[in-house]
């Protein structure tokens, strides 16, 4: 029983037992009985008044606790609505995120072929990229990537070289944009369902795809740490120049 119920019935009980105690012992019922009838109705609305302003200060108490109460509870049915819909949101990343990775990698296929097949190096046969591109297709989408990161890597101590891999023809450049622009867009879809940045992070800096990112970002100039190191970049081609003139 609420505190508020038991104050207010124990009161009415001690009332109405002092009313009795007036009325029979001092009045006397007799007396009482015989009063005009607008006389007890003004000894009843006396005596009785009291207590129904005492109940409708419970009462109103009563609902505020009932109104908070279910105040409450709409806030924890919206807090669970959210988190709901967060999962779902969740959910529906991660299986988009599976769909990008693919994408990427055939992004990164088409470069990596570009760089060391026929129209590059000639190191990769066409019959040699047909059986990489069904490793990739059963479940590894970052054999490319990683392929290409290699490739890079080799390369590191030649600016002029890396900047030939990632941006050299036409078609290289517009893969790598198209790279750079589709992870991007992963990473922001990433920040909208990842509240502490886990998935984020674990992205950019734990996964193939990421540092493939970082490398590109690197040569384009934007990242100004060495994305394979992860200390501070060489300089870059175009800051050798720029430094160059500079001192003639």
């Amino acid at each position: 029983m609420d505190w508020r119920v038991a104050f207010g019935l124990g009161i009415t009980i001690t009332w109405i037992t002092a009313g009795l105690f007036y009325l029979l012992g001092i009045v006397g019922w007799g007396n009482f009985v015989y009063l005009p009838t607008a006389d007890i109705g003004s000894f009843l609305e006396g005596a009785f008044a009291p207590l129904a302003f005492l109940w409708l200060v419970i009462g109103h108490f009563m609902q505020q606790k009932e109104i908070t109460a279910n105040t409450k509870a709409i806030n924890i049915q919206e807090m669970s609505a959210r988190r709901l819909e967060l999962h779902s949101r969740r959910d529906s990343y991660f299986k988009l995120l599976s769909l990008v990775q693919d994408q990427l990698g055939a992004i990164a296929s088409f470069h990596y072929m570009s760089v060391v097949g026929p129209t590059g190096t000639g190191e990769l046969s066409s019959d040699d990229f047909t059986d990489l591109r069904s490793q990739s297709s059963n479940g590894d989408p970052s054999l490319f990537i990683r392929k290409m990161i290699g490739v890079v890597v080799d390369s590191n101590d030649e600016p002029d070289k890396v900047q030939e891999i990632l941006f050299g023809t036409d078609i290289r450049t517009r893969h790598s944009h198209n790279f750079l622009n589709t992870f991007q867009r992963l990473l922001d879809s990433a920040e909208s369902v990842d509240t502490d940045r886990m998935v984020t992070d674990a992205l950019l800096y734990g996964s193939a795809f990421g540092i493939y990112y970082r490398i590109l970002r690197h040569a384009e100039g934007d990242e100004r740490m060495n994305p394979i190191t992860g200390i501070m970049a060489v300089q870059s081609h175009a800051e050798a120049v720029k430094r160059g003139v500079a001192s003639d």
